[in-house]
């Protein structure tokens, strides 16, 4: 439409405020643009470098399952765990136990952890009360052979 106007009416429309307001919109946009542009050329030098890491990682990890299974291939099939090993740690157990002196009743050092849970509850500390309650569930917990 503007191409059939006169030289005037060009120039005047082109001086206007309209056309000045279009003009900086445009300009403003192209420079969103640019830095969009250069911010996600950056996110995929990004991407590729965490690819790069991850592939490395992938390696190690099928280098680390390679040694574990090596191990395993190479361990003993007839070998007891050592934390379980049967009635032995039980009856040494029990005769560590005969030996200590149980001054304190055991009932008042329930009563005193759980009043330590309250505390603990009372100041939002959920972790150490959860340690408190587990303690006292060991504490309870009947002595069973490891069989």
């Amino acid at each position: 439409m503007s191409k059939t106007w006169s030289k005037e009416d060009r120039h005047s429309f082109e001086k206007s405020e309209v056309m000045q307001g279009l003009e900086t919109i445009v300009l403003d946009t192209l420079k969103r643009a640019d830095i969009l542009q250069e911010k996600i050329a950056q996110q995929v030098e990004n991407v590729k470098a965490t690819t790069r890491e991850l592939e490395g990682l992938t390696e190690a990890a099928g280098d680390a399952k390679a040694a574990v299974e090596s191990v395993i291939a190479g361990a003993d099939d007839g070998a007891i765990d050592e934390g379980c090993d049967g009635h032995t740690d039980y009856v040494s157990d029990e005769v560590a136990e005969d030996g200590l002196d149980y001054s304190v009743d055991q009932s008042e050092v329930i009563d005193d952890l759980r009043d330590l849970v309250t505390a603990a509850l009372s100041e939002g500390n959920i972790k150490l009360a959860y340690r408190i309650e587990r303690t006292i569930d060991e504490i309870m917990e009947q002595d069973t052979p490891c069989l």
